[in-house]
């Protein structure tokens, strides 16, 4: 108990002052490359080596990953310097006495077991497996995990950056992941250059053999007097044990360093586990391989001259392996299935709900009658290429749409969901739609249009209706009304599925062939501002498509303006030429103006607050606005055209017509260049309840 407890406070010492302790090793090191040994201390040294290398293989297996052994260059450099110390003390040993201690003639013994071509054979295929297999395979890895994390580092560090600016982890997570970052780029590249003493340790472990065995058969001869038998036996031995007691930790080490290089993350999902849990999940995730396996080995176990007997235990362990994890799979999915069903309120409603299903972006629901019926599919494919058109046109990242039937729904309605949150609802029929406004008399057999699906304004007539036959009356199918309506809640409700992860997908495309304009872009403003102008841009229709102009805007602005208004009405200038070729005809853009006095009444009214700036008209000036809108804008127009202000008037004119009047492009004469042609038809006077019509208006 005594001598423990003194080893016990001498390790406790030793274990306070570590870095002594690393320097009284390093030193000892030197001294054994110096200073003859005697063979007891050899052979106690020859044993901590072992250890060392078996201690070390063991911790590999429980790294969680290979940052927690970021100092194991140094303990490889260190071990490998004192391999090469051992060799040269055991070669001292082996020239001047014919003696290196019991372990290196025990190892020699065991190996050459009474042939020497044997032990040599043996010797050399374990240095060549070292040498050319663990050894060049392990610098080769750590050669290309150097470089390949050198090349990440800028890519992850404008990740680290990003995150930090989206508010998705805080200072002190940003500055752990760059620690983290700085440290695995400095440990693959020291493993990159440690591997070369491993590979140098190789090389010097044959020379050491071939200089023992050449140089003591000589000194054996010349000096000792004993015969050419004699002195190959005697030294054969001692240099074969030599070789493997320095061969043996080296190859230990090597595969050690192998399995750190080639060490993979874990998943973080999963929390820290070890390479051994690793491999044991990964290797038993797939029950139906060790079946199959199974099965080639009976297959083995059948051809003539193999030893069936063998092949058909493995094939029944391998088996019997697959099958209880195939069973064991099975008994961990029943319980999973069985919860998914105590969880549907409308099986269980009486128990208490465990989970909850994210709400649909885009559901369209039918009512079940018209199950299968061809006007659906036809419906179905329109808003389809309406909703891609969209995407393609103007670059809106639209959800899919998924299709539901809805019993209660009645028997001719159809409905489109955003979030599950009715947002149209239309009449799925087989009449002609006409706008009851158009007929001087409403027939009486025809149907009028339900208010509750925002129909009234219509009546359904039958298609051979002798009404139809007035070719001046524009009618229209149920089906090209549905999908106009749908074109109308897809660009209302497309802005709010530009959020901040599908604006990092959109950077995310534009950093492989402009990088460093992303990069500025994010030194300059958040993630969310850009994602703020976009939804903007895109709620008037504007085309995201050239997103280098946008980004090219709002880097040159977005150093002294911080409002996504102002930042989206840059970006507008910055796509002039997209929005007038969106709007223009074979003649030009078609615009309408304000006159001056309409002018004076808007600026009058604009109010300033810290939700942005807007329009407080009064009742009459908002009803003429509202009247001269209607007459300039129809739903269905002849001819397209946009109304031309002034810079100051165009965002919150915009916003003021939003909800009523979102299909009314508002320009603002920023947005034109000087080879713009305009062609004006008239312009808006709050003082008057009709269009002043013409150029000269």
């Amino acid at each position: 108990m005594t001598v423990l407890l003194v080893i016990n406070r001498v390790l406790l010492k030793v274990a306070q002052r570590a870095e002594v302790l690393g320097a009284v090793v390093v030193m000892a090191i030197v001294f054994i490359f110096i200073v003859p040994l005697p063979t007891w201390l050899v052979d106690i040294l020859i044993a901590l080596n072992i250890c060392i290398s078996c201690l070390l293989i063991v911790l590999a297996l429980y790294l969680p990953g290979p940052l927690a052994f970021s100092s194991f260059p140094s303990i490889l450099l260190l071990t490998t310097m004192f391999r090469l110390a051992l060799s040269i003390a055991t070669t001292r040993l082996i020239l001047l006495e014919q003696d290196a201690g019991d372990i290196v003639e025990a190892f020699g013994n065991f190996v050459v077991g009474g042939n020497l071509a044997v032990g040599m054979v043996i010797f050399l295929i374990l240095t060549l497996v070292n040498f050319l297999v663990i050894t060049k395979g392990s610098e080769r890895v750590a050669e290309v995990a150097a470089r390949f994390s050198l090349d990440a580092m800028p890519g992850k560090q404008m990740s680290i950056d990003s995150d930090l600016r989206a508010g998705l982890i805080d200072g002190a997570q940003a500055r752990d992941k760059r620690e983290q970052l700085s440290r695995e780029s400095q440990l693959f590249g020291a493993m990159d250059g440690a591997m070369k003493f491993v590979k140098g340790d190789a090389v010097a472990g044959l020379i050491i053999v071939v200089v023992n065995l050449l140089g003591g058969f000589s000194t054996g001869m010349f000096q000792h007097g004993l015969s050419a038998a004699d002195s190959m036996a005697l030294y054969s031995v001692l240099t074969i044990g030599d070789g493997l007691i320095a061969q043996i930790p080296a190859l230990l080490i090597s595969l050690t360093a192998g399995m750190i290089i080639t060490r993979v993350a874990p998943d973080a999902r999963r929390g820290v586990t070890n390479m051994g849990a690793e491999i044991a999940r990964q290797m038993t995730s797939e029950p139906k391989s060790w079946m199959i396996a199974s099965v080639g080995m009976l297959a083995f176990a059948v051809v003539p001259g193999m030893p069936t007997l063998v092949f058909i235990l493995i094939a029944l362990v391998t088996g019997s392996l697959g099958y209880y994890l195939m069973r064991q799979r099975q008994r961990q999915e029943q319980p999973e299935a069985e919860a998914a069903e105590a969880v549907r309120p409308e099986e269980n409603g009486s128990e208490d709900l465990r989970g909850f299903d994210p709400s649909r972006p885009y559901l369209l629901q039918f009512s079940p009658a018209l199950r299968g019926t061809p006007q659906v599919t036809d419906l179905i494919h329109a808003i389809r290429q309406a909703r891609n058109a969209l995407v393609a046109n103007i670059g809106l990242t639209l959800p899919p749409f998924e299709v539901e039937l809805d019993d209660s729904l009645a028997d001719d309605e159809m409905r489109f969901c955003v979030h599950e949150v009715p947002m149209v609802r239309a009449s799925v029929v087989s009449l002609v739609a006409v706008e009851r406004k158009a007929l001087t008399v409403e027939p009486a057999h025809a149907i009028a249009g339900l208010a509750e699906r925002d129909e009234q304004g219509w009546v359904w007539l039958a298609p051979d209706d002798p009404l139809l036959d007035d070719p001046q009356l524009e009618r229209f199918t149920a089906a090209s009304l549905i999908v106009e309506r749908m074109k109308q809640a897809m660009m209302l409700s497309g802005p709010q599925f530009l959020g901040i992860q599908e604006s990092k997908s959109i950077l995310s495309w534009l950093e492989h062939n402009q990088p460093e304009l992303v990069q500025e872009l994010q030194r300059i403003m958040p993630l969310s501002r850009f994602s703020a102008v976009l939804q903007r841009l895109a709620s008037e229709g504007v085309p995201l498509r050239a997103v280098r102009l946008i980004v090219e805007s709002l880097i040159e602005y977005g150093q002294h303006e911080r409002e996504p208004d102002a930042l989206a009405d840059y970006a507008r200038i910055a796509l002039k030429a997209q929005i007038y070729h969106q709007y223009s005809e074979a003649e030009g853009l078609h615009a309408w103006l304000l006159s001056p006095q309409t002018e004076s009444i808007l600026r009058e009214a604009l109010r300033q607050t810290q939700t942005g700036v807007f329009f407080a008209l009064d009742d009459e000036h908002s009803a003429a606005l509202v009247s001269l809108l209607n007459q300039a804008f129809p739903l269905r127009p002849k001819l397209k055209s946009v109304m031309l202000v002034a810079q100051d008037l165009r965002s919150p004119l915009r916003t003021l017509l939003l909800e009523e009047f979102n299909h009314v492009p508002v320009l603002s004469f920023a947005e034109l260049s000087s080879t713009s042609k305009v062609k004006v038809l008239g312009r808006f006077d709050l003082g008057q309840d009709e269009l002043m019509r013409g150029a000269v208006a």
